[in-house]
């Protein structure tokens, strides 16, 4: 049998097929039986043996997958707690890996390195830290909650303290492009949010969808990143009009501290007793405002860290996380086309062989199609090999029939071609509904749980910060003002 399988190419792509979907499903049950949940935080400036300062951010897991677990030298089955130091271009290995070996998968984007900010040498700033810390974070969270990504060895690799990481990452070379051409790291950077993206919903003549699914969620994320984009720009106008008042606030305390100085420099040398007990009163008032003022101003500044922070990038996160779904639609499209070509060829082919009297009934065996494949690195066929299997079909032409008549050698290629297209046809069109499918019934359902997740908190978080702000405000105004009302007594 596996010399049988050795040198049939059917029953091999049948056997790998077959192996891979034997891999998901055990995939799916360590999924279902054993939990990984991580944490991104603590953010530290170090530098490397150059001398290169760089960000390190600390990874913290809890698991009992005893595949991590094996990796710690632990033998123990209980859930245990790993803490690892990964820098930026970690998080960027493990994605480019991801997104390189499982195409068909939404791998979840990364904050994009090539940002201006690289330019202006702001990279190390407080707010640039903490906006590309709250992303990692949300980038590893997804990781977890998907039921193949999350078991994959590669990911407990970048989770594991072990050695093994550093010897992947030195010994493994995988070709690094621009977010693999999705847009994300291109336009979708962690300051703007671009309209560029609506171009993947906008219909096209040689784009025409008709599974009412698929519409229907492309449909959705349309209106989702349209809401996405009004609701970032109300903030964006909220917070700089904040910004703007937060200064005039400024320079209103700055005004008043200096009356306060300049009536305690009177009081000090009025010889006048009443007079500067009096002054002495309204410089007190003046500290009492002043306090008033300084707590508001460092709690509105606070408020509007949080809002451009963590609130604004969860809303650039999910535009992204849109982008990286409607590229795997987009995708799925090509794949459309791409089967509308191979079935152009092959009526054209059945059309030449008709005109010179052959026929296609049970002139060439045909080779069964492989089970779609729906993971690993071998499926990434499915994104590469249909314009080379194009080209290779049409070669079948090149090589005549030896020992037949013209006519029939022509006859013979065209029945070798049909069949090699209606071979290939069956194997596409099982590859484009393993990826619908996958759409339709895994992939966006499992991002559209972990966005409402997501967004959920992030609008809960915001409601918390501002109650907390506006209640900090009346309890410190209740109290100035009962100070200022003492003091007018006093004054009377």
């Amino acid at each position: 049998e596996n010399e049988q399988t050795s040198y049939n190419p059917s029953l091999r792509a049948q056997h790998v097929a077959s192996q891979e979907i034997s891999d998901q499903k055990q995939m799916e049950d360590a999924f279902a039986r054993y939990t990984i949940t991580l944490r991104v935080s603590n953010p530290i400036s170090d530098r490397d043996g150059n001398s290169k300062p760089f960000i390190s951010y600390l990874v913290t897991s809890e698991t009992d997958h005893p595949d991590i677990l094996r990796l710690l030298a632990n033998n123990s089955s209980e859930k245990t707690t790993v803490k690892v130091r990964r820098r930026y271009g970690d998080f960027r290995f493990l994605h480019d890996c991801l997104v390189s070996d499982f195409p068909q998968l939404l791998v979840p984007p990364l904050p994009a390195k090539l940002n201006f900010k690289y330019l202006t040498g702001d990279t190390f700033s407080t707010a640039f830290v903490h906006k590309r810390l709250n992303s990692l974070d949300r980038f590893v969270t997804f990781i977890c909650q998907h039921k193949l990504l999350s078991q994959l060895s590669v990911f407990h690799y970048f989770v594991s303290d072990s050695s093994e990481w550093a010897t992947f990452t030195k010994n493994l070379k995988i070709s690094k492009g621009d977010d693999d051409g999705l847009l994300v790291g291109k336009v979708m950077n962690e300051d703007i949010l671009t309209e560029t993206i609506m171009n993947f919903f906008t219909p096209s003549k040689h784009k025409k969808e008709t599974n009412r699914d698929i519409l229907e969620i492309s449909d959705k994320l349309k209106k989702l990143y349209e809401n996405l984009v009004k609701l970032d720009r109300i903030f964006l106008k909220l917070n700089r009009k904040n910004n703007d008042l937060k200064h005039d606030y400024e320079l209103f305390l700055t005004q008043i501290n200096k009356l306060a100085a300049l009536h305690e420099n009177n009081a000090d040398t009025d010889a006048n007793a009443s007079f500067t007990s009096t002054n002495a009163g309204a410089t007190s008032n003046f500290k009492i405002f002043s306090e008033l003022l300084l707590f508001f101003l460092e709690n509105w500044a606070s408020l509007g860290r949080y809002i451009d922070e963590l609130f604004l990038v969860s809303l650039k996160d999910c535009a992204k996380y849109i982008a990286r779904l409607s590229s795997l639609i987009e995708l799925h499209h090509n794949k459309k086309i791409d089967l509308q070509v191979l079935e152009d060829y092959l009526s054209k082919a059945k059309g030449d062989l008709a005109n010179i009297g052959g026929s296609t009934a049970n002139e060439t065996p045909h080779r069964a199609p492989p089970n779609p494949t729906l993971i690993g690195p071998n499926s990434g066929g499915i994104v590469n090999n249909t314009t080379q299997l194009i080209k290779d079909t049409l070669s079948t032409l090149a090589t005549p029939h030896i020992g037949s008549s013209h006519a029939e050698g022509k006859k013979h290629r065209l029945q070798q071609k049909i069949a090699h297209l209606e071979n290939e046809i069956t194997e596409q069109t099982h590859l484009v509904n393993s990826l619908t499918s996958r759409i339709i019934n895994e992939e966006y359902p499992n991002w559209d749980r972990f966005n409402k997740i997501q967004m959920k908190q992030a609008m809960l978080d915001l409601c918390d910060q501002e109650i907390s702000f506006y209640k900090g405000l009346v309890d410190n105004w209740t109290d100035v003002e009962a100070k200022l009302v003492q003091r007018l007594e006093e004054l009377k």
